[in-house]
């Protein structure tokens, strides 16, 4: 009987230990659970604190730049807002109305500035070496999607290796012009005589850090069925009978038009420095050939050549180059256009996934409304072509509007109102 009533007590103070301790780790668990929500809010709070001003409708570049900005200055939530806000308010400044003729526009800020262009046709990048078009001919060339540039240039920057290093530089630079073997030595023809000579000119070869002898051989070998004598840098040849005249002649201007070094299509080259290091202006382009050599820095070179750049880069490079070259036409003439005029002519000429000029081959041509065709150039071309396919016009841009006499879907034109 004792021992029965020794468990059961046992059990009772068991029961109540177990229910205490029950309780405590309860509570413990609650605190727990109380701390987490309380850091969640503050945690949530403390976002909600830094973030907030992120909520502002901003592009994705911009707020990451106020990210940059606030961070370098170590600016707190109060300075980061207002800077958000003044961002915010020159932002919204920038924005397009709702409606606006923003091609007429375009065109007004391009077209007005182009008459005061100089009708200089070139001038002159750092020295007479090289040519770069300028003035109204570059604009009217860029706009027109020409394909061939009138003065075509390449700057091209060189890799770590030799941009400090002048002479190396100066060397590369002699080695990637283009030297045929007419540009270095003079015909005596004496055909009557039975011979002709050609003289090496030394002066051109040492500039061009040429060998004498690897010419002659080239010369040797290009008429090699000859009897020849070399007299330091002259080579004589003897021709053995009369009826060979015209055979040797043909072969002789062929040897004339042989390449003796350098890349097709660079004529001239010159050594500028720039910034505390040594770049390379060309008068000539050739992009494909000179993204191959070694010592030059890819991701520099360019040529304002447009249509080379659209065929080697794709269209994008050439929409971007589209826009450079013609804002540096404007700046060189101190003229202050906008760019995103220039940007939106840029994108007009390209996003067909070629270079379309404003022309009437160009981008005129792919306009879906007859009478916007014939409103450029060869009106009744254009109007008879329309009547022959049966076209139909659905009068929905400007000028379609503008010739049957009715109101412009632009501006307030872009709103009806009904009156009670």
């Amino acid at each position: 009987m004792t021992d029965e009533i020794i468990d059961l007590e046992e059990e009772i103070l068991d029961e109540e230990t177990s229910n205490q301790e029950d309780e405590e780790t309860d509570e413990v668990i609650e605190e727990i659970e109380e701390t987490k929500d309380k850091k969640k809010n503050d945690k949530k709070v403390y976002e909600e604190e830094e973030r907030s001003w992120e909520q502002v409708p901003l592009t994705k570049k911009l707020l990451e730049e106020i990210v940059a900005v606030s961070e370098v200055f170590e600016l707190n939530k109060e300075q980061t807002d207002k800077l958000a806000d003044k961002i915010k308010e020159k932002y919204d400044n920038c924005l397009v109305e709702p409606g606006e003729a923003v091609g007429i526009i375009a065109a007004q800020s391009l077209g007005e500035p182009g008459t005061q262009l100089t009708l200089r046709t070139k001038h002159f990048a750092g020295s007479a070496e090289v040519s770069v078009g300028s003035g109204i001919q570059r604009m009217e060339e860029i706009v027109d999607g020409r394909s061939k540039a009138k003065y075509p240039t390449m700057t091209i920057y060189l890799n770590d290796e030799i941009k400090k290093d002048k002479s190396k530089a100066e060397k590369f630079a002699k080695s990637l012009i283009d030297v045929r073997v007419k540009d270095i030595i003079k015909l005596n023809e004496k055909f009557e005589e039975l011979k002709f000579s050609i003289e090496i000119d030394k002066e051109k070869v040492k500039n061009l850090n040429l060998e004498l002898d690897e010419i002659s051989e080239t010369i040797k070998q290009g008429l090699k069925d000859l009897k020849t004598r070399q007299m330091e840098n002259t080579i004589h040849f003897q021709i053995d009978k009369k009826g060979d005249y015209l055979k040797i002649r043909k072969e002789l201007l062929n040897l004339l038009k042989e390449k003796v070094h350098g890349i097709k299509g660079i004529e001239k080259t010159l050594l500028v420095k720039e910034e505390n290091e040594y770049i390379i202006k060309t008068s000539g382009s050739n992009l494909k050939a000179v993204l191959k050599l070694e010592y030059i820095d890819q991701s520099r070179v360019f040529t304002n050549d447009i249509i080379e750049t659209s065929k080697i880069l794709g269209i994008e490079a050439a929409r971007q180059l589209t826009a450079q070259e013609l804002k540096k036409v404007l700046d060189d003439n101190g003229i202050a256009v906008d760019i995103r005029h220039i940007m939106l002519l840029a994108d007009l000429m390209t996003y067909t996934g070629e270079i379309k000029g404003v022309v009437r081959t160009g981008i005129t041509k792919l306009k879906a409304s007859p009478f916007a065709r014939a409103s450029f150039e060869e009106t009744t071309k254009h109007l008879l072509d329309a009547a022959f396919k049966g076209e139909e016009e659905k009068l929905t841009g400007v000028v379609e509007n503008l010739i049957a006499g009715q109101p412009i879907k632009v501006g307030t034109g872009m709103v009806e109102l009904l009156m009670k």
